[in-house]
């Protein structure tokens, strides 16, 4: 009979048994199933021989249209001439894939005789180009016939080859030839004669897989890589916590693969659990987590992993070790040699604080983790995949390693704020674990913000501002102050042998100006933070050599002193006519001058008599309306 397409054709899921006695299991999900693929090898010749030409080899091109003539025919002149096809295909595809089934496709064009059909396939020595007649490959084994005639002439006939495939590919051959002859019993008879249809050529199509498997440089147990000799790493609780990267050419079977751990004390191999995890992705991160209890405290583990797509499964990663420690430590003992202990007990002021922490002989103690905040414990983040990843607790700044297990171990810490503080203190083991509850020691931490004293407390828009910068009582050996001005790098100010500083800037800024001080002590001090904000109107900016009122709130200038005072333009009012003024809230007084380059004017004005003295100034638009704010410019004449 004629075949169809998927004669022959393999298909099987992987049946994983896990109910093996002794072996804990836990299944979750779905079971993975692959589905087979297809592929079409590329075509390395096809070609004919001819018994009446024995020394030529005959190509299809594809070009000439030929179709290829298969068995015996009588030419015109009565010379016979008996013909094979030989077909070779490129395996090198399927390196690292398993192959299940082959199947070779030819379509007749026409019989010499439809009631009669006989035809062989034999997997031959392979070949590089066509062979001639006297040079035949040496046939290896015969792979399949047909013997039926349905559906001649033009009958699709399918071949099972996949035995020589799989041959081909498990010994790395890098070809398989076939070849389609007539049986010996029929090969000289021209009733058996037949063309095979150069358009459908001679196809062979392959079902195969790719071999799943897991990467032995990805796996992690505990958010520490694998290791691979014994007895590995100390882990705590999150050795419960098994992850693999598993792969698969196949984007098919990419989201639906299953991940089978094993796990089992060193000193106990028969003591195997085995944990399926369904639904995992290739080219992710998929993990196992242990049940709670499955791990025994001071036990040596191994552990391996391997993945199937529902059609093969990988071999069993590299095997990992490590031991599990899920005791904690206790409670440290928490003392300071400078900052008495008590709420309302104040530390010295411009000191580091000294504390002393004490493991009191534990000596499943390795260190100590300290915070203000008590959320400064070692925690696990996530890897570049997506893993657990867990740094040596010891590498955070908060963290210090005591000088013998269950010693001690001295810190000096920047007080963190005014008022009362609390530190909190927890022991670490090797394996990471802490102590449940921490050990807090409080005391109160005395005002350390620098004093910061601006030149003028009327500031105006385009002025230059100075302010002087002070430490705070008690704070010593202070070398430098920390600037961050309007919210950008920090700036550092060196401070003078009295410990002051000073820094400028000019008001330029519409929202106003923020700055945020710190000072630094020759000790490794660092003051709280001293931060304020200055805001202006958008009013007309006025400066005056004389009639200003200095900080300290003395008089100036005097009756009859004549002094100057210039008019600058506000912020959002560029395209300024003139100005407006009067003094003491007399607004129906007002005086007006134009104003001149830049916007920019000057008066001359001397008072009269002595005393408190507001002058107010508007700015007047292009269209002649004021424009408000008005600056409240004030200042006291002496008598």
């Amino acid at each position: 009979m004629v075949r169809n397409r998927f004669r022959g054709v393999f298909a099987a899921g992987l049946a994983v048994t896990l109910g093996v006695t002794g072996i804990a299991v836990l299944v979750t999900g779905s079971a993975a199933t692959a589905a087979p693929h297809y592929t079409d090898p590329p075509s390395i010749q096809t070609g004919w021989s001819d018994s009446a030409t024995p020394g030529q080899a005959y190509d299809d091109t594809n070009d000439n249209r030929t179709n290829l003539p298969l068995g015996t025919y009588v030419d015109a002149a009565g010379k016979p001439h008996t013909s094979r096809v030989y077909a070779t295909f490129d395996l090198t595809q399927f390196a690292g894939k398993k192959p299940y089934a082959g199947t070779v496709y030819v379509r007749e064009s026409d019989a010499a005789d439809c009631g009669k059909r006989a035809i062989e396939i034999w997997r031959t020595k392979p070949v590089s180009s066509t062979p001639a007649w006297h040079a035949a490959p040496r046939p290896l084994a015969k792979l399949d016939e047909i013997l039926t005639p349905e559906y001649c002439p033009t009958a699709t006939i399918s071949f099972d080859v996949g035995a020589a495939v799989l041959d081909a590919v498990a010994h790395r051959q890098k070809k398989v030839t076939f070849e389609l002859r007539v049986p010996e019993a029929h090969e000289q008879d021209p009733t058996y004669a037949r063309h095979l249809y150069w358009y459908s050529d001679v196809r062979l199509s392959v079902q195969y897989n790719s071999l799943p498997a897991i990467d032995n440089s990805r796996l992690y147990n505990g958010g520490k890589s694998c290791s691979p000799t014994q007895p590995g790493p100390t882990l705590g609780a999150y050795a419960r916590y098994l992850e693999a990267l598993p792969n698969d050419p196949d984007n098919e079977d990419s989201y639906s693969m299953d991940t089978e751990w094993a796990l089992w004390p060193v000193d106990d191999p028969s003591a195997r659990t085995v944990l399926t995890r369904q639904d995992a992705w290739a080219g992710r991160m998929t993990g196992a987590t242990l049940a709670t209890g499955t791990l025994t405290d001071a036990t040596a583990y191994a552990w391996q992993v391997r993945v199937s797509d529902g059609t093969d499964t990988s071999a069993w990663s590299t095997t990992c070790y490590f031991t599990y420690d899920g005791a904690r430590p206790s409670a440290p003992a928490v003392t300071s040699a400078n900052f008495p202990a008590g709420e309302y007990n104040e530390g010295p002021n411009g000191e580091l604080m000294e504390f002393t922490f004490d493991g009191h002989g534990d000596r499943d103690t390795a260190g100590f983790v300290y915070s203000w905040s008590d959320y400064g414990l070692p925690t696990c983040g996530e890897g570049d995949l997506g893993q657990i990843d867990c740094p040596d607790p010891f590498s955070r700044d908060n963290t210090v390693r005591a000088d013998v297990p269950g010693g001690t171990a001295t810190v000096k810490l920047n007080p963190p704020h005014y008022g009362a503080a609390t530190l909190t203190v927890r022991a670490i083991d090797a394996a990471g674990n802490t102590t449940v509850a921490g050990s807090g020691y409080t005391t109160r931490v005395p005002w350390s913000r620098p004093t910061v004293t601006p030149s003028s407390y009327e500031v105006s828009w385009g002025d230059n501002v100075v302010l002087k910068l002070s430490p705070a009582p008690g704070v010593a050996g202070v070398t430098s102050y920390e600037v961050v001005f309007n919210r950008g790098e920090p700036q550092t100010v060196t401070a003078a042998a009295d410990g002051t500083a000073t820094f400028a800037f000019t008001t330029t800024d519409t929202s106003g100006d923020q700055i945020a001080v710190t000072s630094h002590s020759s000790n490794g001090f660092v003051s709280q933070t001293y931060s304020d904000s200055y805001s202006y109107d958008p009013a007309p900016g006025v400066t005056s050599a004389i009639y200003t009122q200095p900080l300290d709130g003395s008089a100036v200038g005097g009756a009859g002193v004549e002094g100057t005072f210039t008019f600058s333009p506000p912020p959002d009012l560029p395209d300024v006519t003139a100005y407006r003024y009067w003094f003491d809230e007399n607004y129906d007084n007002r005086i007006e001058i134009p104003a001149g380059p830049g916007g920019r004017a000057t008066i001359t004005w001397a008072p009269t008599t002595p005393g408190y003295t507001t002058m107010l100034v508007l700015a007047v638009q292009p269209d002649g309306e004021e424009h408000w704010p008005a600056n409240l410019h004030a200042f006291t004449v002496a008598g």
